[in-house]
């Protein structure tokens, strides 16, 4: 007959012995989708928030809490800042990469990420370098995105001042139902300083029916600049 001990030990082994099992399933049979922490807190704008959230098992919603802070730090007023070339998207704000980066560490799949930067840094900050190479970390993380690659050659059209090709992207893009607003309002840009009133007013309504809190207000302010001079455009252009 087994001794007391003897069963506690028994007992011992058997759960040790679990444990390990379990760990070597865990080791060999379970890819982690994620990144391992110390890429996911690489970003110098992490927070300890960012640490608990993951920590957690909240990644997403860790990463959506990352990108409202991305959406505040680029929406607010630069001190010193000149005021009309922020209004037009302008600006320094040197740490955007560094917000977006933090982002997709934390969530790869927060794509929309790689869309919204790359167009901020490339369009609107001029800083195509970092666009293109936020985009290749994109392209590299989801390499069947065929939409990064696409966004990739738009920044080409503006490196190499090819309006006409930019403009036949962003067309293309913007019937598109996810197509960022934000790509939407360069689109409109252009045609405005075209002088094709129509056109960018009809690109402007698209972005204000989102609804997006963002450009709500702009896109209606540039639809009511520009209804008075739609009425003096040429229905045939040349």
């Amino acid at each position: 007959m087994l001794s007391r001990s003897g069963v506690l030990i028994g007992l011992f082994s058997a759960n040790l012995l679990l444990m390990l099992g379990l760990a070597h399933l865990v080791v060999h049979r379970y890819n982690d989708p994620f990144p391992p922490l110390s890429v996911s807190l690489s970003s110098p704008v992490a927070t300890l928030s960012d640490f608990g959230g993951i920590a957690l098992g909240f990644r997403k919603l860790t990463a959506d809490l990352a990108w409202v802070q991305t959406i505040l730090y680029y929406g607010t007023h630069e001190e010193g800042g000149d005021a009309e070339e922020v209004e037009q998207g302008g600006g320094r704000y040197p740490l955007f990469l560094a917000y977006c980066e933090r982002v997709v560490q934390i969530d790869p799949n927060f794509i929309h990420a790689y869309f919204y930067g790359a167009g901020v840094l490339g369009w609107n900050l001029n800083r195509l370098d970092e666009a293109e190479k936020f985009l290749q970390e994109g392209i590299q993380a989801h390499p069947k995105e065929w939409r990064l690659h696409q966004f990739l050659a738009a920044l080409a059209f503006q490196k190499n001042h090819d309006i006409n090709k930019l403009v036949e992207f962003l067309e293309g893009f913007n019937e598109q139902e996810d197509c960022p607003n934000m790509l939407r309002s360069i689109l409109a840009n252009i045609y405005k300083k075209q002088k094709r009133y129509r056109e960018s007013i009809r690109v402007w309504s698209k972005v204000y029916e989102t609804g997006d809190p963002t450009y709500a207000e702009h896109s209606l302010a540039q639809i009511r600049e520009m209804a008075p001079l739609a009425h003096t455009e040429p229905i045939n252009r040349s």
